[in-house]
């Protein structure tokens, strides 16, 4: 963007917090360039701790950028808003390098941005700019027919997770996916305490695998958020058990699709997703990594 902006050396920083909430509230809602992949309510919790750093000019707030809670070095951006009348890339050489390091001080190695297509294009590029690199892409698929060729694995058992299943869960979690992918413990807790279908999958030494949904207008539209198998466990028709249950029970519900994203890289994941006639949409979202 070729706004005008203040100059640089006006331009300044300083950490945000819980008591900062309605001012940051104010710029997400009245920014002219925003990026967000958590609500507004979200936003809000994560000034309760998370890295988060206002951007000022002439002393008043004219932007603001929260990552999530930090997990094992790496964290991903959650938030980021500029006022009109700052240009991108002035605003950026103010604020990132403080936000770097902020993050560097919370021991992050790593930093991640999802940016989707088209509408963070603002973004990505003034990312590429300042030096962050493609990592992957993250593609979008979706089943309109319910019908599925396999019911999976009858062997293996089925059934409602609980809070009790939190460490078993993680435990496939840790061994199935990088650490910018896995879900820590209070993530894992509030989807089991708020989605609508979360379930195990397991045999004689456990659960050894997992899966979850949300549900979005009217249970029209069911996402699986995700689905698991421990790798020793994988080729054994469990990852289709699984994704049978989610189908049968998104079917029964009446939902008119089904929707997930997965890495481009997992090519394993894409096989069996379009063998049970998932077809890609065409969205996509560009994973950008920044190495601290």
């Amino acid at each position: 963007m070729l706004q005008r902006s203040s100059p640089l050396e006006l331009l300044s920083t300083r950490p945000a917090s819980l008591d900062d909430q309605q001012t940051v509230l104010r710029l997400i809602d009245d920014a002219d360039r925003w990026f967000a992949t958590v609500s507004f309510d979200e936003a809000a919790g994560l000034l309760a701790g998370a890295p988060a750093l206002l951007l000022l000019a002439g002393g008043r707030p004219r932007g603001v950028i929260i990552a999530d809670w930090v997990n094992d070095a790496v964290t991903w951006v959650r938030v980021l808003a500029l006022s009109s009348g700052l240009s991108t890339l002035h605003a950026f050489d103010a604020l990132l390098p403080s936000f770097h390091d902020m993050l560097r001080t919370r021991g992050v190695a790593r930093l991640y941005v999802a940016c989707h297509e088209p509408a963070d294009v603002w973004l990505t590029a003034a990312l590429r700019r300042t030096g962050y690199v493609h990592d992957t892409d993250v593609i979008v698929y979706e089943k309109t027919r319910m019908s599925v060729p396999t019911h999976g694995n009858p062997a293996v058992r089925v059934r409602v997770a609980t809070m009790g299943d939190i460490p078993a869960i993680l435990a496939v979690d840790t061994r199935c996916f990088s650490t910018e992918w896995r879900k820590d413990d209070v993530q894992i807790g509030l989807a089991l305490r708020e989605t609508p279908h979360f379930v195990v999958v397991e045999d004689e030494t456990g659960v050894i695998g997992y899966a979850f949904v949300t549900s979005h207008y009217g249970g029209r539209l069911i996402h699986l958020v995700r689905i698991a198998v421990l790798p020793d466990r994988q080729r054994q028709g469990i990852g289709a058990r699984l994704l049978y249950e989610i189908v049968a029970r998104a079917a029964a519900s009446g939902a008119d699709v089904i929707t997930l994203n997965t890495q481009a890289y997992n090519r394993a994941a894409r096989r069996l997703y379009e063998w049970f006639g998932f077809r890609r949409t065409g969205d996509r979202q560009i994973i950008l990594r920044c190495d601290l």
